[in-house]
């Protein structure tokens, strides 16, 4: 069965592997799950299987890869919509 994670939410799922844990295993762990983006979905464990690194030391080492790789920082992410201020710029 996929899951569904919002990318936002990403770090809850990637607690689930143990660390250190090889690319190749962390790709099949999480095969099963789809990362839903701003406007866009891919699945995680494609997504893990195309980063650089051939294992990740931490959950802050795949963290670091998955925002290069997505192109948008967790932080980011999570951070609310930016307010306008109105005046159309």
């Amino acid at each position: 069965m996929t899951r569904r994670v919002e990318y936002a939410q990403i770090e809850a799922t990637l607690d689930d592997l143990t660390y250190p844990v090889l690319r190749d295993d962390a790709a099949a762990d999480l095969e099963d799950v789809t990362l839903v983006l701003a406007e866009d979905e891919t699945n995680l464990g494609v997504l893990i299987s195309e980063t650089d690194s051939d294992a990740f030391r931490s959950r802050e080492d795949l963290v670091v890869e998955l925002e290069e790789s997505v192109g948008v920082a967790l932080d980011e992410a999570r951070a609310p919509a930016a307010e306008t201020d109105g005046d159309g710029e």
